[in-house]
């Protein structure tokens, strides 16, 4: 092995598996994208003006994370018969899994019937996610399930499709995570959003359980509603945010219990949900690698205090996060964050320093092979994407503010700034604007997050068995999310907190294209500055007229010299 990749393996230095990780990534959009138009032509559902723009997105992702492999192996001077060799292997391998998977899901007996028509039918279904509420309306509540069965011609059909089921109020309390249901309704495919199909809930009889929850499901799920029981305590604000930072679902979505208190009031959530986004923070209210590792830092410290075994150390972190993501709402990056503290936690166990870049790299391998739908997952590249310019460029950004910040604020705003590097043109293609006041109401709010998060995250493990001591945790939570709260809606209702940017793929190369520029503008700028303040070769100390004041102080001296006639 070279000195110049042993010197990259320190740490989160290793860059060789990310142009694989990037490649399979493209490759697996790529895939999707050529699968999606093939299905289109064969459902004869092409429009006769071609396939329009919004077909062209994955491909033309795709296409820049190809861009970036080329630029990122170029940079790092790596051999590229080697590289090529390893990238062509990644890319075949996530379109194989890809198309694998497309036409599994094509060729699927539930799919097939919501192609041929929108009719009522008679299903078998796995709940895999909690009730929250509907984002369609007509319906209260929506439900993600898994396909077991669908009756089709009065012959039961195997399927392993997935759903969004929608229901109305009386339904809505009956469904439980975990529980198998016969379900009864309209099946069609979905307009919108990752699920492939909708499941109108409708008919006389439409729901009836034909299996109980999992034990663990039914104790989580009963955790999670003495928790929300806990937090109708609070005023608005904290009924909202509490459960949105410690759970990762606001308050006023979230659906299982009979409150004696007076519904959230539906205008102030919407607005406080808007005003968040505004102003950039809404991060704060999905789970993420934060809370991973809060809980680590405190396992690490008990273990520490009690002079543990690093091995048995790893056990408690690796269980705490097992646990951790069992009863947060099911997310992709709780997935993410899952996978690579697992990865910590067995580096910790073997006594090797974490590689954070190599961890994503090949967690985002791992889970593009098993579940190749996770490319085109807005979520699982968020999370992705922030946890990259966090590891790659955080402590670089920490250094250059530390000269002009407290070191602190300049860690705090690096951590922000780093992590928006690579998510801001994610944002632009959900959303077409640029959260301008961002970094300001990140740093505002940043001191409070660490505490309000743990203390809701004790709040929720005690709720069951403790209420009244979760309560005071939860009131010691909220305090914190006032100050989001108020920071979100001094700063998201400022008309300067957005700026409109072009849509798509086009919009998502414009920002990249302009980060790149003000990189390179930057690094320019340093080095000069480098240059200028570098000692001269061989002699000690700085050169002479470095300072811009020692040089303006011998300018004017030198010309008050020359005009006045003094020679000497």
């Amino acid at each position: 092995m070279s000195m110049d990749w042993a010197l990259r393996e320190q740490g989160s230095r290793d860059w060789r598996m990310l142009p694989v990780a990037l490649t399979m990534w493209a490759a697996s959009l790529g895939s999707h994208s050529a699968f999606a138009w093939w299905s289109e032509r064969e459902a004869d559902a092409l429009p006769s003006d071609g396939i329009g723009w919004e077909r062209l997105l994955p491909g033309g992702m795709a296409c820049l994370v190809l861009i970036l492999v080329v630029l990122l192996a170029h940079h790092l001077r790596m051999r590229w018969p080697g590289v090529l060799a390893v990238c062509i292997a990644a890319a075949c391998v996530g379109s194989m899994t890809t198309i694998a998977a497309d036409t599994i899901a094509w060729h699927d007996p539930a799919m097939t019937q919501a192609r041929q028509s929108s009719v009522q039918s008679a299903i078998t279904a796995t709940v895999t996610a909690p009730v929250v509420a509907s984002d369609q309306r007509g319906y209260d509540c929506q439900a993600d399930v898994r396909f077991s069965v669908i009756v089709i011609g009065g012959t039961d059909r195997g399927s392993v499709a997935k759903a969004r089921v929608y229901a109305d109020d009386p339904y809505c309390a009956r469904m439980h995570r975990g529980a198998a249901y016969r379900l009864v309704g309209t099946l069609q495919q979905a307009r919108y959003g990752r699920m492939p199909l909708w499941l109108l809930v409708d008919g006389s009889q439409p729901l009836a359980q034909v299996r109980d929850p999992p034990l663990h499901y039914a104790l989580i799920s009963r955790m999670q509603q003495a928790f929300f029981m806990v937090t109708e305590q609070l005023p608005d604000q904290g009924r909202v945010l509490v459960p949105g930072l410690t759970m990762g679902v606001l308050g006023q979505d979230y659906v299982g219990t009979d409150s004696q208190y007076m519904p959230i009031h539906a205008t102030y959530a919407n607005i406080l949900e808007d005003r968040f986004r505004k102003s950039g923070i809404m991060h704060l209210m999905a789970v993420s690698g934060g809370h991973f590792v809060l809980l680590a830092g405190l396992v690490r410290r008990f273990g520490r205090w009690l002079l543990m075994d690093r091995r048995l150390t790893a056990v408690m972190i690796a269980s705490m996060y097992v646990l951790l993501a069992a009863a947060m709402f099911p997310g992709d990056s709780v997935t993410r964050a899952l996978i690579m503290g697992m990865m910590g936690a067995a580096s910790h166990a073997m006594g090797r320093r974490s590689q954070a870049l190599s961890a994503l790299c090949w967690t985002v391998v791992g889970v593009l092979v098993v579940s190749p739908g996770m490319s085109t997952s807005y979520g699982f590249a968020l999370s992705s994407a922030a946890v990259l310019g966090i590891v790659l460029f955080a402590g670089r950004l920490s250094r250059v503010l530390g000269h002009v910040l407290p070191h602190s604020l300049a860690e705090m705003m690096a951590m922000t700034i780093a992590a928006q590097l690579f998510t801001l043109p994610i944002q632009v293609l959900m959303e077409p604007e640029l959260p301008l006041l961002s970094v300001p109401a990140n740093l505002l709010v940043a001191p409070f997050v660490g505490l309000s998060t743990i203390t809701g995250l004790m709040s929720l493990a005690l709720a069951w068995c403790m209420p009244w001591l979760a309560g005071v945790f939860a009131w010691v939570s909220s305090w914190g999310t006032l100050v989001m709260e108020r920071v979100a809606m001094w700063l998201g209702s400022n008309e300067m907190a957005t700026l409109p940017w072009k849509d798509g793929v086009v919009g998502a190369a414009l920002i990249l294209l302009a980060e790149l520029g003000i990189g390179a503008l930057l690094v320019l700028v340093t080095r000069q500055v480098k240059r200028v303040r570098q000692p001269e070769a061989g002699l000690p100390g700085i050169r002479f007229g470095s300072v811009w004041r020692v040089r303006l102080t011998l300018w004017i001296e030198e010309s008050r010299r020359l005009l006045s006639g003094d020679s000497s």
